[in-house]
């Protein structure tokens, strides 16, 4: 009897979710009625928010949460 692929099929969709995020908010950004100087100064703020609030999570948190130890399961299963 086959093992089921289950990880492999989670990361499928996860990588799909991530790709289809990042060029969501790339043709979003691109097409945006602003300005480009105000929509690069809103990106890097939001950047940078992003960033300490990740930074800030990562270093408060005593146990691993779901996220962290399903990418960790992932990237550290054997193949």
């Amino acid at each position: 009897m086959q093992k089921p692929k289950v990880g492999k099929k989670l990361f499928r969709v996860l990588t799909g979710v991530i790709i289809g995020s990042a060029v969501g908010s790339i043709l979003g950004l691109t097409l945006a009625p602003k300005k480009g100087e105000e929509t690069r100064q809103m990106i890097k703020d939001k950047s940078m928010e992003m960033y300490l609030k990740g930074k800030q999570a990562l270093e408060g948190e005593k146990k691993p949460g779901f996220i962290k130890r399903l990418l960790i399961g992932l990237m550290t299963r054997k193949k």
